[in-house]
């Protein structure tokens, strides 16, 4: 019996980390944009996924990612390239109470972006 509940709380475990963050999904500055999410070329929105965010001619890799304690918020590392150079950014992500992505890096910039969803 303490085998079987060991077995479907390791499950139960396994199910949540494989559940996608908050952020994951399409977002874009624009909102007009996101008729096109998926799409590859200007004017498309960004991908931001559990391994890393792709743009059309740059990618970051997540090195590491982690809740800062605060709800709906995180603390993400990453190791990007753009145009053939590399390096590395942290970046705080708040999600807001109107599905809006704030993020601000570690230079001060700041990005205010909507979510796409299929059908918009």
């Amino acid at each position: 019996m303490i085998r079987l509940a060991a077995v479907f709380g390791l499950m139960a475990c396994s199910a949540l980390a494989e559940q996608a963050p908050g952020w994951e999904g399409h977002w874009s500055g624009n909102a007009n944009w996101c008729v096109r999410a998926g799409e590859v070329g200007d004017e498309t929105p960004t991908w931001f996924g559990r391994d890393g965010f792709f743009g059309i001619e740059w990618s970051c890799d997540i090195t590491r990612a982690r809740p800062t304690g605060l709800p709906n918020s995180w603390t993400i590392d990453t190791t990007c390239l753009d145009a053939g150079f590399e390096y590395k950014q942290s970046q705080l992500f708040l999600l807001t109470v109107q599905d809006r992505l704030l993020i601000i890096d570690e230079t001060g910039v700041t990005d205010n972006l909507v979510r796409c969803v299929k059908g918009q």
